[in-house]
């Protein structure tokens, strides 16, 4: 039983903690806390579910079809919420224009798929045999899916030409408008990929779950594992959600009614121990 709390944990590690980096890809991008980022995770489980269950793609023509709608979804997000109030002259605007692009996406989804949620098949049937032992094997898929989906994107930050251009972008706008550097193609990228994340992580998460509006509200524990891992900070974002996934599950075995509060009574005690989050930097005031 403890093996199999230990990946279900890992699983849903993984499912918060591609939330949590597509939020820290856009903070560090333009400095904005996407607040509609669990409405977009949602979004994308219902695409997903469209294009599976609805048009009745194979999995060969679904995956190509829904990342190609993942990033016009993030390109759309990027000119009606953020791009058109770039230059206001109070910052908390673009703030606000994601907590109404949270609302319209959440009638959105009424309008089209209606309010009764949706039941989605396993990505992969079946079950792995440890002894007394049973894994279903859609955990195992999350995992390793996750994983890759992690290790792909530090590499674009580390290794690619495309990846120094976002981070630079990120970093100083402005300066990186003065070095020739097409600034709105970086934030874009960076857009799509955040939001392309967040997607794979609805599809994901939808065989475990009903596909339903209250998928949006794992963002909670999302921000929960960016805290833990000090905010701002992409690896520390990963591995406070992979601990509040593992959290989550071993809470369990005192109690499944009360294991949400368990989660946030956890946050809390990091708040006052390492209020910083376990790889953030303490700031000193200056004398």
């Amino acid at each position: 039983m403890l093996l199999q709390l230990f990946i279900s944990g890992i699983s849903m590690g993984m499912i918060y903690g591609l939330m949590a980096m597509g939020l820290i890809l856009i903070v560090k991008a333009v400095g904005v806390l996407n607040f509609a980022h669990g409405d977009l995770f949602m979004f994308g489980a219902y695409l997903a579910y469209m294009l599976t269950f609805q048009f009745n793609f194979p999995i060969w023509l679904m995956l190509p079809s829904a990342l190609i709608l993942f990033g016009i979804v993030g390109i759309i997000f990027m000119f009606s919420v953020y791009w058109p109030l770039r230059n206001a002259a109070w910052p908390v605007t673009i703030t606000i224009s994601t907590l109404g692009a949270s609302m319209a996406l959440k009638e959105l989804v009424r309008f089209i798929w209606g309010p009764f949620p949706l039941k989605s098949q396993p990505i992969i049937e079946g079950s792995l045999q440890f002894g007394d032992v049973s894994v279903e094997y859609q955990y195992l898929f999350i995992i390793g899916i996750g994983a890759l989906l992690m290790l792909t994107v530090f590499m674009l930050f580390e290794k690619l030409y495309i990846g120094r251009l976002m981070q630079a972008t990120a970093q100083d706008r402005y300066a990186a408008e003065l070095m020739g550097i097409p600034t709105i193609i970086a934030i874009m990228a960076t857009y799509m990929i955040s939001i392309t994340i967040a997607s794979i992580g609805g599809w994901l998460a939808s065989p475990l779950f009903l596909v339903s509006q209250s998928l949006g509200s794992m963002s909670l524990k999302a921000f929960a594992g960016i805290v833990v891992g000090g905010f701002g900070n992409v690896k520390g974002a990963v591995v406070g959600s992979l601990l509040i996934g593992l959290i989550e599950a071993y809470s369990t075995l005192l109690t499944s009614t009360y294991k949400d509060a368990i989660v946030f009574l956890f946050l809390i005690l990091v708040l006052l121990v390492r209020p910083q989050g376990i790889f953030g930097e303490r700031i000193a005031d200056k004398a």
